[in-house]
């Protein structure tokens, strides 16, 4: 019973091995006394400015994201689920992003599963949409989108400005013969429609890699024969 326990529980952890994304949770930098928001992010690149778009009267393209501390709870706007202290914002105007390629490349073998916590607040209009996604990049340096998932404001979807929602994007089992296989992975926030009204509040990035069930198979099958022989050969000495 112990072995069997010991295997269902390296099975698990096998299933989803987690993947550091830096400043995740957007803890990084700590804006100045005073100030409810600060427009940089650390650690993330931010999308350079599209050719077309208006902004609000007074407000810099580089203003339109950065990082802001959490309120205290009982405040009106505090977020009840932020992780640490901080979280990003980032203005409902098509364009407004960023992104981060990690140190971790695709793994042949293993599929991967995006999540992050996001809120539509401030007036946002209704149907205005989020994306994230993981890409890498190409020979060109072009980034090639892998997949992504695309969140709509409604009401209904996000009826509370106090509560991060989670969603998630994912990418299929990595081949060996795959463009992308390891390529590091690419990690990008953007908001992709949207009039210039409200915002969205992002926060704890996670990615996992998870193996495909053959490998994970193989690796039970091959723990639990490497038990038996064990095993056997100490019931032997016994005899």
């Amino acid at each position: 019973m112990a072995l069997m326990g010991w295997i269902a529980a390296t099975s698990g952890e096998v299933q989803a091995q987690s993947i550091p994304v830096a400043n995740s949770s957007f803890e990084s930098p700590t804006p100045p006394a005073g100030f409810p928001a600060f427009p940089q992010i650390d650690l993330w690149q931010k999308f350079p400015q599209p050719q077309g778009v208006p902004l609000p009267g007074g407000i810099t393209w580089d203003q339109l994201s950065g990082v802001f501390p959490n309120t205290s709870p009982g405040s009106a706007d505090h977020i009840d689920n932020v992780v640490g202290s901080q979280a990003a914002y980032l203005f409902a105007i098509p364009g407004v992003g960023m992104s981060q390629q990690l140190e971790s490349t695709y793994q042949p073998g293993n599929a991967y599963s995006l999540s992050v916590g996001i809120l539509g607040a401030g007036g946002i209009a209704e149907n205005s949409t989020f994306q994230i996604g993981l890409y890498y990049l190409d020979s060109g340096n072009t980034p090639v989108s892998l997949g992504s998932t695309t969140v709509a404001y409604t009401a209904a979807t996000f009826p509370t400005p106090n509560h991060l929602n989670d969603i998630t994007a994912s990418v299929p089992t990595v081949q060996a013969g795959d463009a992308w296989a390891g390529k590091k992975i690419g990690v990008q926030l953007v908001s992709t429609f949207g009039t210039g009204a409200g915002y969205w509040d992002v926060d704890n990035v996670r990615l996992t890699a998870i193996p495909e069930p053959t490998t994970t198979g193989l690796l039970v099958i091959g723990a639990a024969s490497w038990f038996g022989f064990l095993l056997a050969r100490r019931h032997r000495r016994i005899r």
